[in-house]
């Protein structure tokens, strides 16, 4: 039976081993789309849920509509449609001559039609900051350290959900649709419960770093960090 160990249990774990117990409030966000949250919880299964921003220039009418069409393209690459879209947020520059230039964000929400059956679950690393594991795109500032395997973009037998989620911006995944009581990012696809005959695959844990950061990793070993318990599930790997 697959073991898994909750965040807490984690922080706990670790400070045990650091002397040095985890303290401090959940950092706010920017909000996401309404309602997203209580969906995810009511549903069993939380959503998709990213941000995009665009940018335009122009007069300012036309600035605001070339920097929302921007954003709205890169959803449509993802597969979301403008109508699980919504603006969350803009600001505007004004230039000499009646120049402007607009940036525009948006949050879309649901289920991208992606046409791909498994996406690359990557590790990024925003130096001396955070690790964040993805198989969507990633704010700027963000470098890629590798590929931990793939997730299925639908539900499997012997598969379940696996989301990303931040606590006091520090990223980290979950099977939990509610975060472990932390802030709920997005999903990100479906990992094995366990091996499969003939199916490579590699155990994805959860583990915490320096600075008490958490990150993911293939290593049950944690590459020479704190292992938080059993593996969250298998990735794909062939």
């Amino acid at each position: 039976m697959r073991r898994q160990r909750g965040l807490r249990a984690v922080l706990l774990a670790a400070a045990v081993v650091c002397t040095t117990a985890l303290a401090g409030s959940v950092q706010a966000q920017a909000a996401p789309a309404s309602g997203s949250a209580s969906a995810a919880a009511a549903s069993g299964v939380g959503p998709v849920q990213l941000r995009y921003t665009g940018t335009g220039g122009g007069p300012l009418n036309i600035a605001r509509r070339a920097a929302t069409e921007a954003a709205l393209a890169q959803a449509a690459a993802t597969g979301f449609s403008a109508s699980q879209c919504r603006e969350t947020n803009g600001t505007d520059f004004e230039h000499v001559g009646g120049y402007w230039t607009s940036i525009r964000e948006i949050t879309c929400v649901g289920e991208p039609a992606v046409a791909a059956a498994q996406l690359d679950l990557y590790r990024y690393l925003k130096p001396g900051k955070d690790h964040l594991s993805s198989v969507w795109h990633v704010p700027d500032g963000y470098n890629r350290e590798g590929s931990m395997g793939r997730l299925y973009t639908a539900p499997k037998p012997g598969t379940h959900p696996l989301y990303l989620c931040v606590v006091r911006g520090d990223h980290f995944l979950t099977t939990d649709v509610n975060c472990e009581g932390q802030q709920y990012v997005t999903r990100l696809g479906w990992i094995q419960d366990a091996p499969q005959p003939g199916v490579p695959s590699a155990p994805l844990y959860r583990c915490l770093g320096g600075g008490r950061q958490l990150f993911e990793s293939n290593d049950p070993n944690c590459e020479g960090m704190t292992n938080g318990g059993g593996p969250l599930g298998y990735t794909l790997t062939g």
